[in-house]
């Protein structure tokens, strides 16, 4: 951010290279006697933030929403793994946006359309925030489990990666070899943020199939435990990213 203004953001930033495009929208009533329909408010992220501008929006923050107990084993699929929202902070109430993606065949190099949907208005604020020592602990103390189940039960390159994951929790530099190496602004947060926000993103490995989350033991203790040290991790993983980002101490 540069006098208020956000460069080499976007389409530049590697978040949206795969994008057609990302857009904004509404539920409207063209006049008194239609019913609502989707209108775009913004074609893009920076004129959503224009938008939010003249809307005297305070501050953005994250709001995740845990939707089953299994979510781990949904994360593969578009809108799987719970609801992830952008929440719009007012002065006495926010908004809620939820994001739609839509995978094109017919197109290539950028095969995902991407509308982020305003889907609660005028709600109270919620501005979540968790305590940055317990978070911190939480997932260490399940990377370390999981850690140790993969190079007992799974591959080596799966404990591997869980091992790296943990020791970014204590690296002077964690971001140092994250492929998005421009997903936040580095310098906004304080290193502990950091390494947290580094250390969940580098243990992601629930998707679809050959993922994590795509494996099955014969025997079933082996499977219960596999599927409990998951979850644990899983659930551990999304309240690092909240916390990481949404710090308010950071401010």
């Amino acid at each position: 951010m540069k006098n208020g203004n956000l460069t080499n953001f976007f389409p530049q930033n590697s978040t949206f290279q795969h994008c057609d495009f990302v857009d904004f929208r509404e539920m409207r009533k063209k006049n008194f006697f239609s019913s609502k329909k989707e209108f775009v408010v913004s074609k893009n992220p920076i004129e959503w933030f224009e938008y939010l501008k003249t809307k005297n929006c305070k501050k953005l923050r994250l709001f995740y929403q845990t939707v089953k107990e299994d979510d781990h084993k949904m994360a593969g699929f578009v809108g799987g793994g719970g609801n992830w929202f952008i929440e719009t902070i007012f002065k006495n109430q926010s908004d809620l946006w939820i994001s739609r993606w839509n995978h094109d065949k017919n197109l290539t190099e950028k095969p995902w359309q991407v509308t982020y949907g305003k889907a609660y208005e005028n709600r109270p604020i919620i501005n979540q925030q968790l305590d940055l020592t317990q978070t911190r602990n939480k997932l260490k103390s399940s990377l370390e489990k999981i850690t140790e189940f993969a190079f007992k039960e799974t591959t080596e390159n799966w404990g591997n990666i869980f091992k790296k994951a943990k020791n970014t929790l204590e690296s002077e530099n964690p971001e140092s070899d994250f492929y998005h190496n421009d997903l936040i602004c580095w310098n906004n947060y304080g290193l502990q943020n950091r390494q947290l926000l580094m250390s969940a993103s580098k243990a992601f490995v629930f998707g679809g199939m050959g993922s994590w989350n795509d494996m099955w033991f014969e025997k079933e203790e082996t499977n219960e435990n596999y599927n409990k040290l998951s979850s644990e991790l899983y659930d551990a993983m999304m309240k690092s990213i909240i916390c990481a980002i949404n710090n308010d101490k950071m401010e």
